[in-house]
């Protein structure tokens, strides 16, 4: 669903939502718009989970970098089968993690995983170097 088409058949977003998107799309360099319709219907839970998101992922000060945060999220995306492995595999490039981390990551995820997550990975290493392949440090 594009977002015109989310504006046109729903309710609107609470400002307060659409400006923390818009900084999490700052500082992440991703977002995804399928939660502006959440945050149009139950803005409460909307927020709440927001706050997830920044407690973690936007966190000041981690203790976690971010790079191994985001490689964290694409492999148990992988096992899921999830389509936003890349957005967390980009992120994490652009963070600093090496190629060779983010292999090691799948295969690890393989071991409890099942080989399908490698696969699917793998894939998205795949489609990302051929989209970004200046990400791509050998």
């Amino acid at each position: 669903m594009s977002k015109d088409e989310a504006k046109a058949t729903g309710p609107t977003i609470d400002p307060e939502l659409a400006k923390r998107y818009r900084d999490h799309a700052d500082q992440r360099g991703y977002h995804f718009s399928s939660f502006e319709w959440l945050a149009a219907r139950d803005p409460e839970f909307e927020k709440v989970r927001l706050g997830m998101v920044e407690a973690t992922y936007l966190r000041k000060n981690p203790a976690v970098p971010v790079k191994y945060k985001e490689l964290l999220a694409a492999a148990i995306l992988a096992y899921r089968g999830y389509p936003s492995v890349g957005k967390h595999l980009k992120r994490a490039l652009q963070e600093g993690a090496t190629v060779q981390e983010a292999i090691e990551v799948f295969e690890l995820a393989a071991i409890p995983g099942g080989m399908p997550t490698l696969h699917f990975g793998i894939d998205k290493l795949v489609e990302l170097e051929q989209e970004h392949p200046e990400l791509f440090k050998y």
